[in-house]
């Protein structure tokens, strides 16, 4: 069973253990799509600049979006995802899908930083 992120109470406290590291996979967050983006113990919990999501057009649903999307899922090779699909590169920005449905932005990958890689909290679903 997964549980979308904005049913989780306290989310900040639930989603992480006390190396920082999700609890839970990490899911992509469609409804009908069981897509595992992330495994548990993989990624650590960081807060980035959320503006860097923010595309004219989305195929994330409303719901799921955020003004204020600064947590995120940080992994430092792109080896570690299980699943993911990445953007033709825009500025210095790849955007990260879900690589079964193609629903994204979920989030991206700053190519000025080779080890940056994260995935919005917000816009997951967690099987814990």
């Amino acid at each position: 069973m997964s549980t979308l992120f904005k049913s989780i109470d306290k989310p900040l406290e639930t989603l992480v253990n006390e190396s920082g590291k999700n609890v839970a996979n990490i899911l992509c967050p469609k409804e009908n799509c069981q897509c595992i983006i992330l495994r548990k113990n993989t990624a650590t919990l960081v807060e980035r600049d959320g503006a860097k999501l923010a595309l004219p057009i989305t195929s994330v649903p409303a719901t799921l979006l955020k003004d204020n999307d600064t947590h995120f899922w940080h992994v430092s090779n792109m080896m570690d995802f299980e699943n993911v699909g990445f953007s033709t590169t825009v500025g210095t920005t790849k955007y990260l899908s879900c690589a079964d449905c193609d629903l994204g932005p979920i989030g991206y990958h700053d190519t000025t930083d080779p080890k940056e890689f994260v995935i919005s909290i917000s816009r997951a679903k967690y099987n814990f």
